[in-house]
C-alpha cells in the first residue's frame, strides 16, 4: 500500500490519483471494517481487512488534498477581472476614469508595441460604460501616433465614453509651420562633421553620423537612412 498527497495505491483494489476520488466512507460488516471509495465516475471500490490506523491515514491524506484543492480555487483570478499585470484600480465616477488612465505612464520607447488583445480592451470599455458619463476633460489622453499600453488603454476609454476625433489621436493645439514639416529623424550637429541623429518618437534610439573620411554611422550600415537624414539637412 502506498499513500501520499498525490496518489492512493492499495493493490489489488485500487491505484489512482486523489483527483479521481470523490468521497471516502467506512462501513463495518461481518466483524470487520470496510473502506468505501467513491470515484468521480460513480464507481464504488470496497476494500476490506484494513487496520484502523491505515483507514485513519487514508482519511488524513484525503482531507489534505481537499484542503489544498480549495486553497487553489480561492487563489485563482476571477474570470471577470483582467489578467495579472493589467489590474485596474477601479473607483466609481470621474476619479475612477482618472485612475484607470494613470495606472501606467506613457512610454515612448514602446510606441510601436503590438496591439493588446481585443478582449482586454473590450473589458476596459465595459467597465467604463458601467461608470457612466463623465466630463471629456477627465478622460486620459493618448499621445499621437503612440501604441504603448497606456495609450492603447486611453484610446479604449475615450472610445467607450464616446469621445470624438480619437481615430488618429489628434489633440487640438497651436502648431507652427516648422512643426508641420514631417521629420523621421532629429539631426543635431555636435562637432565638426559629426552629427547626432535621434528618433523623435523614441529618445533612446540615437546614432552618430560622421560626414568626413571615412563616411559612416554608428548603426554599422552603409548608406543608411541616418546618413541620408543628415545629408538632407
Amino acid at each position: 500500500m502506498k499513500i501520499d498527497e498525490k496518489i492512493l495505491s492499495i493493490p489489488p483494489f485500487i491505484s489512482t490519483s486523489w483527483k479521481n476520488i470523490q468521497t471516502l466512507s467506512a462501513d463495518y460488516q461481518n466483524n470487520q471494517s470496510i473502506l468505501l471509495i467513491e470515484l468521480k465516475n460513480g464507481r464504488i471500490i470496497s476494500i476490506p481487512n484494513l487496520k484502523g490506523e491505515e483507514i485513519t491515514e487514508i482519511f488524513d491524506f484525503h482531507e489534505k488534498t481537499l484542503h489544498k484543492e480549495e486553497t487553489s480555487k480561492k487563489n485563482q483570478p476571477s474570470p471577470f477581472l483582467p489578467p495579472p499585470g493589467l489590474g485596474i484600480p477601479l473607483k466609481i465616477g470621474p476619479e475612477g476614469i482618472e485612475n484607470m488612465g494613470s495606472m501606467m505612464q506613457h512610454n515612448p520607447s514602446q510606441s510601436n508595441a503590438p496591439d493588446l488583445p481585443p478582449e482586454i480592451l473590450e473589458k476596459i470599455a465595459q467597465i467604463v460604460k458601467v461608470i457612466g458619463p463623465v466630463d471629456p476633460q477627465e478622460l486620459p489622453k493618448p499621445e499621437p501616433h503612440c501604441n504603448c499600453m497606456h495609450c492603447q488603454f486611453a484610446k479604449a476609454i475615450q472610445k467607450a465614453m464616446g469621445a470624438t476625433d480619437i481615430s488618429d489621436n489628434t489633440i487640438e493645439e497651436e502648431v507652427s509651420d516648422e512643426d508641420l514639416k514631417f521629420r523621421d529623424w532629429n539631426v543635431e550637429e555636435i562637432d565638426d562633421k559629426l552629427y547626432k541623429v535621434s528618433n523623435p518618437l523614441d529618445p533612446n534610439e540615437e546614432y552618430k553620423v560622421f560626414l568626413g573620411t571615412p563616411l559612416g554611422c554608428t548603426c554599422g550600415k552603409k548608406n543608411c537612412e541616418h546618413i541620408k537624414a543628415v545629408l538632407d539637412t
